[in-house]
């Protein structure tokens, strides 16, 4: 089944509680399971746009293989939240499993992926990180999966970029869209940071496809940004203090779909 993202996106992410192996996993799947729909709900309350599931707790995050019990409890969740949710599902999985993300969307019936390390290689927390695209989209017409998108990020969060230090954005921007991604994202250095403004600017200027925001929007900036992108990827600012790792806190939920909907209603920032 093909769910259509609307114009100006908003996806909230689900923090995913530990999963079987991470050393924060304390034993219980039912209460991973059961706090992702909790999660769920008071979105669906607010009235998002789309939802996306990311293994947040799970630090120190790995490179793949993740695990087969991570991948059984994730798509568990997956399940659960597309059978409770009628709109688009995305996911990620820390540190770039990109191949098993695939494998639960598939399972689940989810909508689109947020890929790191698509196109060409860089350095992230767990080490060197390959560029996957070629293998991917073979793993997803493998799958039969094709109507499942790929959000791919370019020069990502928390990663050094030295390897690819003669290539700037709009080069590894054309690069991704020459590799048949389905839209672009674009970060500040870190979760929770903002984006350069003059990046988005820039990516819009290198590709027609959709540019996504995946870090840094809050109720107080996000009319700043509003007209440079087509998607807000939102987690950090919906929890206690705008703490990554936080409860959600529905008030600060509140007062960003307040501000975000005036803006899309408006056509305008």
């Amino acid at each position: 089944m093909t769910r259509t993202l609307p114009p100006k996106f908003l996806a909230a992410m689900i923090a995913v509680r530990a999963l079987p192996g991470a050393p924060l996993y304390d034993g219980d799947d039912d209460r991973i399971v059961s706090q992702a729909i909790s999660d769920l709900e008071i979105y669906k309350s607010a009235g998002v746009d789309s939802v996306s599931l990311e293994n947040c707790h799970d630090l120190p995050y790995i490179q793949p293989p993740i695990g087969d019990e991570a991948v059984r409890v994730l798509t568990a969740v997956a399940h659960e939240i597309r059978r409770r949710f009628d709109k688009p599902i995305g996911i990620q999985i820390l540190e770039a499993a990109n191949d098993e993300a695939l494998e639960v969307a598939c399972k689940a019936d989810l909508d689109y992926l947020r890929v790191e390390g698509y196109c060409f290689a860089h350095v992230g927390g767990a080490g060197i990180v390959q560029g996957s695209a070629g293998r991917l989209l073979r793993l997803r017409k493998a799958f039969g999966c094709e109507h499942i998108k790929v959000f791919a990020d370019v020069k990502k969060k928390h990663c050094a970029h030295a390897l690819t230090a003669d290539l700037d954005l709009t080069e590894v921007i054309k690069q991704t869209e020459l590799f048949m991604a389905d839209g672009i994202v674009i970060t500040g250095p870190f979760t929770g940071v903002e984006p350069n403004p003059g990046d988005l600017e820039r990516a819009k200027r290198a590709t027609g496809l959709p540019v996504l925001i995946g870090s840094g929007m809050t109720a107080e900036n996000i009319n700043r940004y509003f007209a440079l992108a087509d998607g807000f990827i939102v987690g950090s600012t919906f929890r206690t203090h705008g703490k990554y790792l936080e409860e959600l806190d529905p008030d600060r939920l509140a007062g960003f779909m307040s501000v975000f909907d005036r803006l899309r209603q408006s056509g305008r920032p």
